[in-house]
């Protein structure tokens, strides 16, 4: 792999077939219009209250700006073909692994999928396959960057969401007292998702 993807394969749910969507980086301008802006004006039948999601209160445009000068961070959105951001992902690429003393890690801090494609949320959601084509995108960086694909995020207090992780094999390095749950991808499981994934 010699450069970092620049699209990435989602399912569309309502016509039952894979669709490509653009990896792009998310500006603050982009942020205020296609994410703070729209993302929780849910339509359709809700299965659960918006309010209550990990990342209800977050606003991209706010981070992307707080770090826009770092050159450390990265803010990266997946966009189908009518504009609309289906996720973001920020991360940084100066971390320090957990698992392997001295290496060099990809940290993810923040990562959501668009509410509209909550299955849990949302009766009928538009896309599947966001939240993992943007953390295999931290992967990317990762090992393009000679950091063997290691990854390290906080989980927010979630089962969904360590399940999420763990089927991806990261390995679980601690739990806070508020729930939140350390994680670590390391190099044998990053390259194994990589080769699965047609990158290696």
């Amino acid at each position: 792999m010699d450069e970092l993807p620049s699209r990435i394969q989602l399912w569309d749910r309502r016509i039952g077939k894979q669709c490509d969507a653009d990896l792009v980086a998310l500006t603050r301008e982009l942020a205020a219009t296609k994410v703070d802006g729209l993302w929780w004006h849910l339509k359709g039948e809700l299965l659960g209250r918006p309010r209550d999601e990990d990342d209800h209160h977050w606003v991209w445009r706010k981070l992307v700006g707080q770090y826009r000068n770092h050159l450390a961070w990265h803010f990266v959105a997946c966009q189908t073909p009518d504009g609309e951001i289906q996720g973001a992902v920020g991360y940084r690429i100066d971390f320090r692994s957990s698992l392997v003393p001295g290496a060099g890690s990809v940290y993810v801090d923040r990562i959501a999928v668009a509410p509209r494609n909550r299955s849990w949320l949302v009766r009928a959601p538009l896309y599947g396959g966001v939240g993992e084509g943007l953390l295999l995108r931290s992967v990317c960086h990762s090992y393009i960057l000679g950091l063997s694909g290691r990854v390290n995020l906080l989980s927010v207090p979630s089962e969904r969401t360590r399940q999420f992780y763990e089927r991806r094999r990261f390995t679980r390095l601690s739990k806070d007292d508020d729930g939140m749950v350390e994680y670590e991808l390391g190099a044998e499981a990053a390259e194994g998702w990589l080769q699965q994934a047609g990158y290696l």
